[in-house]
């Protein structure tokens, strides 16, 4: 593994180092084959978020864009593996396009990762197909965002709730 300066930086822009691809993992997903990914928390995080935009959002139709060797921005996330790309064609940059229904699930998926993943809609060039991990390199916050990720919180079940159980058998005559 590796890494590297890009344009004269070390970091991109969500303070990340700057990888190589073998820094990189490709991950399970609609469309992510060609969506290289950093290792660890940005793989989980992020390819957790594709897969739920897939399903809970709108489908992912075109190739998701992951890490790249080079881009027009020099403090790209993209040169660190941080960020992605999804439905890029229909979501040009620098435009709002995205319909308000559509923005209010994104929004709701983004609030699900407690920051951990930053939409590009919010800067001041909107960028609505662009998602990156939001927060630094190192920091503990990234830990439980993945143990979130990779241990949900079981369905509740009442049938399995000892209270439920005690409160029905008293309801039960002897």
């Amino acid at each position: 593994m590796s890494f590297r300066t890009a344009y004269g930086n070390l970091y991109s822009e969500n303070g990340w180092r700057m990888c190589n691809r073998d820094e990189c993992v490709l991950v399970d997903g609609p469309h992510m084959d060609t969506a290289p990914l950093r290792s660890g928390a940005p793989a989980i995080i992020l390819g957790d978020f594709v897969r739920r935009y897939d399903a809970e959002v709108a489908p992912v139709v075109s190739s998701v864009w992951g890490w790249s060797r080079n881009n027009d921005v020099g403090t790209s996330n993209h040169l660190s593996g941080t960020a992605v790309d999804i439905n890029a064609p229909q979501w040009p940059w620098g435009l709002r396009r995205m319909p308000g229904d559509l923005v209010a699930r994104v929004e709701a998926l983004v609030d699900w990762y407690e920051g951990a993943v930053f939409w590009g809609r919010d800067w001041s060039r909107p960028d609505e197909m662009h998602f990156q991990v939001g927060i630094p390199e190192g920091d503990p916050r990234l830990n439980r965002i993945v143990a979130k990720i990779l241990n949900p919180d079981p369905v509740y079940d009442p049938r399995t709730d000892p209270q439920v159980l005690a409160g029905f058998w008293q309801l039960i005559p002897e």
